[in-house]
């Protein structure tokens, strides 16, 4: 029973991996908006925030309900910096920085919510630093003017994570408080609905509305892949706040520092599958980037076992 949270957060690392290549194939196929791309994500969620409440009802528990509201309506801004992050780097790369949020994670659970931590979990938080950082590193363009061949180049996704860390751990942390107040099923529905409210302003920027519009006049492919990237979204959320139900919210959020690996795992399998989409996702897989990602990766999974 004690190792229910490691289950739930497994699988809903592994379901957010899949939600995550069908985002940068989305992405770079059917807008360049990522602010659009974000209300499409909202829109189609509803598809199961609905049934969620019919099948629930609503239990308005004050003010833990209206927190849980807003705290989904300020998720929106950090998914907008995500995905900004996910159409100038590669998949793999973007799952790896983003899971260095954990770090403030930790300072803020012993500092927020009174969680002990041993100096195994501050080594395993730093390991996971250590393999997040390798992985965003990349070999300069000999025609770049940022330094010779060879030189390695910080990730130019950095920049739109650095807001991304502290927000997500701010949201991860409240949800580890509201989850005392209001249940797992109740959490999720009220998030959603503040997310739906942060992105109904965003249609009425013109630019952001002719986008949106013009990703569901995109056909059957690019709506059947919202919905499936929702349903994989949907499923790695509702398993992630059983997970931090059950868990402490340092340990749980360093097990999605995985997601990277199983990302990598479903590119190549889709380069074998469906060698024309692989393409689309400019993820490197020569010998010296699998040589750099695996190392990283194995830094992170030492990372892991010593946080769990």
């Amino acid at each position: 029973m004690k190792l229910n949270w490691l289950i739930f957060a497994f699988l809903g690392t592994i379901f957010f991996s899949a939600a995550g290549v069908l985002d940068k194939l989305l992405l770079s196929s059917y807008t360049n908006d990522s602010k659009a791309y974000i209300v499409c994500q909202v829109l189609a969620q509803q598809l199961f925030t609905v049934p969620v409440i019919i099948i629930i009802g609503v239990n308005f528990v004050y003010p833990e309900s209206l927190f849980a509201l807003l705290f989904g309506c300020l998720q929106v801004l950090p998914s907008i910096f995500f995905m900004r992050a996910l159409q100038v780097e590669e998949a793999s790369k973007v799952t790896a920085l983003e899971y260095v949020y954990p770090l403030f994670v930790f300072i803020g659970s012993v500092f927020l919510l009174g969680e002990m931590l041993e100096p195994k979990h501050c080594a395993g938080g730093l390991l996971l630093l250590i393999g997040t950082l390798l992985i965003s590193y990349k070999n300069s363009d000999s025609n770049s003017s940022r330094g010779p061949v060879g030189l390695m180049a910080l990730s130019p996704a950095i920049k739109p994570f650095l807001s991304y860390w502290i927000l997500t751990a701010l949201y991860y942390l409240s949800l580890k408080y509201l989850l005392v107040f209001i249940d797992e099923w109740h959490l999720y529905a009220w998030s959603s609905l503040g997310s739906l409210v942060a992105v109904v302003p965003l249609m009425s920027i013109p630019s952001t509305r002719r986008e949106v519009l013009g990703f569901f006049a995109g056909g059957s492919y690019a709506i059947g892949g919202l919905i499936s990237e929702e349903t994989f979204q949907f499923l790695g959320l509702i398993f992630s706040i059983f997970a931090y139900s059950l868990g402490s919210v340092s340990l749980v959020s360093s097990v999605g520092a995985i997601q990277p690996i199983l990302t990598v795992i479903l590119i190549l399998a889709l380069g074998i599958i469906m060698p024309k989409l692989a393409r689309e996702m400019d993820e490197r897989t020569d010998r010296r980037a699998l040589m750099q990602k695996s190392l990283s990766f194995m830094i992170v999974l030492l990372g892991i076992y010593f946080v769990s």
